[in-house]
């Protein structure tokens, strides 16, 4: 089976221009067929550009998982989104029950300040030394 310029061009990570440029001074043979297009040998591309180990290694592994490990993934994801809304709804109902504590001491404080407030301003009278009453 033959490749075309680009194919080749991808399979050996090499511009097209270079692989072109290989065929022009004749390093690299490539008939063209009909259309006018390059009929490139992959034994004669790789001979011309050799595939080193590095090549190799950059090329993404593809593993292909089964039906069977996507189920047990899917139930894993969804356990833990369980587990994240659940902890979610939990520091919510937390925030929601520190905020009532924090108002309702406000609201005490408040009643506590103004109690302290009316007890000195509800005896006008001045005390005197010993705390006798003293008539002004």
């Amino acid at each position: 089976m033959t490749m075309t310029l680009n194919e080749a061009a991808k399979s050996c990570r090499k511009a097209k221009g270079t692989v072109l440029k290989a065929i022009k001074e004749g390093r690299l043979s490539a008939p063209k067929d009909v259309d006018g297009r390059y009929e490139i040998d992959p034994s004669e591309l790789h001979r011309v550009f050799p595939v080193t180990t590095t090549d190799q290694l950059e090329k993404p592994l593809l593993t292909p998982i089964s039906d069977h490990e996507n189920r047990i993934e899917i139930e894993r994801l969804r356990a833990e989104l369980k587990a994240a809304s659940t902890l979610s709804e939990n520091m919510a109902e937390t925030v929601a029950d520190l905020r009532k504590r924090l108002d309702r001491e406000g609201e005490e404080r408040r009643q506590l300040t103004a109690m302290l407030t009316d007890q000195r301003t509800e005896r006008g009278a001045k005390r005197g030394w010993f705390g006798f009453l003293r008539s002004v």
